[in-house]
C-alpha cells in the first residue's frame, strides 16, 4: 500500500493483492480499501458536516482502544445483530453507564 501525500490530500494506493491479504487475515470487505487509488482530504469530515472542531469533541465520545474479555465482545457483537439493537459500542456504553449511575446513587 502506497501513501502519498499532497497538500491538504493522503492518496492511498491498494492492490488487487493487498485487499487479498488484508480479507485472509480476518478483516471484512467494510473494514478494509477497496483495489486502486482512494484520496482522503484533510478536514473533509468536518467540512461535510459543517463543524468546527469544538463542536465534534462538545459530543463527549472519545476515541479509545481497551481490551475486552473475547467472550464479552461476542456477547455484545451477537446482541447488537438483533433488529432492535444498537451496535455493540453503544449496547457497552449503556451498560456502563448504567453501573456509573447505579455507583453514583
Amino acid at each position: 500500500m502506497k501513501n502519498k501525500i499532497e497538500s491538504q490530500e493522503i492518496v492511498v494506493e491498494v492492490t488487487e493483492e493487498e485487499f487479498q491479504a488484508d480479507l485472509e487475515s480476518g478483516l471484512t470487505e467494510d473494514e478494509v480499501l477497496r483495489p486502486g487509488r482512494h484520496i482522503f482530504r484533510r478536514g473533509g469530515f468536518l467540512a461535510r458536516h459543517r463543524a468546527t472542531p469544538e463542536e465534534i469533541s462538545a459530543s463527549g465520545k472519545v476515541n479509545v482502544a481497551i481490551l475486552l474479555d473475547s467472550d464479552v465482545l461476542a456477547f455484545f457483537t451477537e446482541r447488537a445483530e438483533r433488529t432492535d439493537m444498537a451496535s455493540y459500542q453503544t449496547e457497552i456504553n449503556a451498560v456502563l453507564r448504567a453501573v456509573m449511575i447505579r455507583e453514583q446513587a
